[in-house]
């Protein structure tokens, strides 16, 4: 099979994955609890004609297979409506924060496969040594320490206590002399919430990196690579290294669902004015245009980095096409 047959099969698949999530989608966000206009008025008694005359300016009235299909049809043609409350487009009120999220995301994908990589790399070929133990313990409470609370417990240690960083926010709300000092106010500010981001992910890598590492190294020509002369530096950084990456491109297009998850907790602690923090604040109100469109783009997002993955793979290992 070739690359372009392995490509388009894999492009028919994402057309059937793609209604199902919509499905999902609208109906989950429709049986949730509360409704849009208990959001909109609060406790406030509305008179039944007011009611029944929002309802239906909304839509709402018609069966939720109507509502479907003419949700779908919006998205289709890339209109993904307008929001109950602000009245605006909903994809100009993503596309304001998309930029905010991707910056957040890009660090901390960065700061993870590097370390992930160097960390498991050691770990491996110095396997049952006391840095392998204190990697992997450190990957073990990485993995299993939810990230609300490692957010909260570094901006009490590092913002109040030693007032390295900022708690919250994007930017300090002053006037800057000159874009430098902008740029790195705003970093600045972007460190917490990107090591938190970063510190589940590298724990999940390292793990990914460690064990798959040990396994080539195990293979017969890495051992008669040794038996050949070649230095160990090279065994292991040409030879073995390179296969052993291979199922982390795989994992790689995980890494954005991942990412997204958790920015919705760590970009609410932080204030972080991103599709995280947006998510939280369309779902209090029940601002059903917004949150179904907010959550296609992110399904959107993840089929397309899976994609995307899978296309790494088929090329870096030509054998998965065949599979």
């Amino acid at each position: 099979m070739t690359l372009r047959t392995y490509v388009i099969r894999r492009l028919i698949v994402l057309i059937p994955t793609f209604f199902l999530i919509s499905i999902i989608i609208f109906v989950l966000i429709h049986l949730a609890p509360g409704d849009p206009l208990s959001a909109m008025f609060g406790p406030r008694v509305i008179p039944p004609e007011v009611r029944e005359q929002i309802t239906k300016k909304m839509g709402l009235d018609k069966p939720l297979p109507v509502q479907y299909l003419v949700w779908l049809s919006q998205i289709l043609r890339g209109d993904l409506g307008y929001s109950y409350l602000s009245k605006r487009p909903v994809i100009e009120m993503i596309a304001v924060r998309i930029p905010s999220t991707l910056e957040l995301m890009l660090l901390a994908e960065i700061a993870a496969v590097t370390t992930a990589i160097v960390l498991g790399v050691i770990a491996a070929v110095k396997e049952y040594s006391l840095v392998d133990a204190a990697c992997s313990l450190g990957a073990l409470i990485g993995y299993s320490t939810p990230n609300f609370w490692m957010a909260l417990l570094l901006i009490l240690v590092f913002a109040f206590w030693l007032g390295w960083f900022p708690a919250v926010g994007m930017h300090a709300d002053i006037k800057f002399d000159t874009p430098f000092e902008a740029l790195f106010d705003h970093l600045h500010h972007l460190v917490l919430p990107a090591f938190v981001l970063a510190f589940g992910w590298t724990a999940y890598l390292f793990r990914l990196v460690r064990s798959s590492m040990l396994e080539v190294l195990r293979q017969d020509y890495i051992t008669t690579a040794r038996a050949k002369g070649v230095k160990e530096r090279v065994v292991i950084y040409k030879h073995a290294l390179r296969n052993a990456l291979l199922p982390v491109v795989t994992y790689e297009g995980y890494s954005i669902g991942f990412m997204l998850g958790g920015a919705v907790v760590i970009e609410e602690v932080f204030n972080w004015l991103g599709l995280g923090n947006f998510m939280v604040q369309i779902a209090r109100t029940r601002d059903y245009p917004a949150l179904m469109g907010l959550s296609t783009i992110i399904a959107l997002m993840v089929l397309i980095a899976n994609l995307c993955a899978d296309i790494a793979y088929a090329i870096v290992d030509p054998r998965i096409r065949y599979e």
